[in-house]
């Protein structure tokens, strides 16, 4: 998967990195695979000239330097190591207008996890370099259909003479952030599946499906996907765009598909990107709605039904949710629910609808509360999240304990072995709330076992983690955690 970092004195998310002295550059690289000499990887580095701190040189004009140190290690050992600087063009004039900085390296790298350290720092300043490491997995094999991690395009042209830039007969600009703001008309990416002639025959036929989905929900978004039939060979290339124009604001994920003739998935890979794109409504709206079935439905029923959607939807969508029951418009919440529903079943929305609302009804009859509905409370949303657990531990007579349950899944989302626990510390009202949980994204309390033992241990330490007294619970079994 093709990584994006960004750190600053304070953060460390996306793709940019922000210096002390304001420095600005955007970090991103993309692994490959040579049939002869094997994995790869390239980095991209791109500098905002005007970021950068400008000194006269040995010729007497302006210019800046960065140097860059890549270090590839594995168990402290270190497998690769490129050390460089990064030189500006000469200006004559300090204040002339500077043009960004683009730098692309190759580096072989065998299969394998490795700790990937970035150093940045300005020659021209005495401030320390900014550090960043983290993990990297390289893994390709001869026997199997893979992709590449996929490269965003930022320009290209027909090669020329091959250089640094060349692949597959073009000369292709890396893009190097995952942000598009709203000057953005296209999207353009590369990428190579590998041994497709291998698995399925020399010249045999194959599909690559590329799709843009809500990063969110995981739904192809409107008509944003194309397929190309292909011919199989050591290497495909896939070489498109999207255009984006009308692509709402929000989270995005971008894929890419092999399919053999019966349509079977063989391989795949997702990269992410962020659209900002103010003047388009953030919701893709369709006026089927008059003639389906959600003219069935009285405005009563359907603000609860919209309001039952809240586990399940993206961020965009729960925000134009709250303004339809806020606004209290029969029509534009008809609108919005027939939506919704649209973009998970092109073909029959009802029948997504009818299956949801079954899961509904169920979290309505056993984690309902005299105030709440069941989709409210923590089980319920859970529930209608990710589906029935595989397994639900009850514990509700334990004697230095609250009442609790473990709910466990196998695998959700590509993750394995989640675990949620939730609580119950007024005994009778059945409103179990999330005390802690492995899930990214949800409650991560590492004080959770001392929580659950308040009826015994009325008081906490700042960064205690184990109760100091409790008769011996099911916790352990059930809810083993690495600390």
């Amino acid at each position: 998967m093709k990584k994006l970092i960004f750190f600053s004195l304070l953060a460390l998310f996306g793709g940019k990195f922000i210096y002390a002295t304001n420095m600005q550059a955007n970090f991103s690289y993309c692994s490959f695979y040579n049939q002869e000499k094997g994995p790869f990887i390239e980095t991209y580095l791109s500098f905002v000239g005007e970021s950068l701190i400008y000194k006269k040189n040995e010729n007497g004009k302006f210019q800046s330097g960065v140097e860059v140190v890549l270090i590839f290690k594995q168990l402290d050992k270190i497998i690769d190591y490129k050390k460089y600087n990064l030189l500006s063009y000469e200006y004559e004039d300090s204040l002339a207008l500077k043009t960004n900085i683009i730098d692309q390296q190759r580096i072989p790298l065998p299969n394998g996890d490795y700790d990937f350290e970035i150093s940045l720092r300005d020659l021209n300043t005495d401030e320390k370099p900014f550090v960043n490491t983290q993990k990297l997995k390289i893994e390709y094999n001869d026997s199997d259909i893979s992709i590449s991690d996929i490269e965003y395009v930022e320009s290209f042209k027909k090669t020329e003479t091959k250089g640094i830039l060349s692949k597959s007969g073009f000369d292709l600009l890396p893009y190097t952030s995952d942000f598009f703001a709203e000057d953005f008309e296209k999207i353009a990416f590369y990428a190579e599946v590998y041994n497709s002639s291998k698995v399925l025959g020399d010249d045999e036929d194959f599909l690559i499906n590329t799709y843009i989905e809500s990063f969110e929900t995981k739904n192809v978004v409107g008509n944003y996907k194309s397929f190309k039939r292909e011919k199989a060979k050591a290497v495909n290339v896939v070489f498109s765009s999207f255009n984006i124009e009308k692509l709402p604001s929000g989270n995005y994920s971008l894929a890419i598909e092999v399919r053999n003739k019966t349509n079977d998935l063989i391989a795949s890979k997702k990269i992410f990107f962020q659209r900002s794109n103010p003047g388009v409504s953030t919701l893709l709206i369709s006026d089927d709605y008059v003639n389906s079935f959600v003219m069935e439905i009285s405005p009563e029923k359907m603000q609860d039904y919209i309001k039952c959607l809240e586990p399940i939807s993206s961020n965009a969508e729960l925000s134009f949710a709250k303004n339809q029951v806020d606004a209290n418009d029969p029509e534009l919440m008809k609108q919005f629910f027939y939506n919704f529903w649209l973009t998970r079943n092109p073909t029959n929305p009802e029948e997504d609808w009818k299956k949801y609302k079954e899961l509904v009804d169920i979290t309505q009859k056993q984690y309902a509360t005299s105030i709440k509905r069941g989709y409210e409370t923590d089980r319920g949303r859970i529930f209608l999240k990710h589906g029935k657990p595989n397994t639900i531990s009850e514990m509700k007579n334990e004697p230095s304990s609250y009442p609790y349950e473990i709910w466990h899944y196998y695998s959700v989302e590509g993750r394995s072995n989640v675990k949620f626990i939730f609580y119950d510390t007024d005994i009778i009202s059945n409103e179990y709330t999330l005390l802690h949980s492995t899930m990214p994204g949800e409650i991560f309390n590492s004080q959770w076992k001392v929580d659950l033992h308040k009826r015994t241990n009325a008081t906490r330490q700042i960064d205690q983690e184990n109760p100091r007294e409790y008769s011996q619970d099911r916790t352990e079994e059930y809810f083993a955690l690495p600390k």
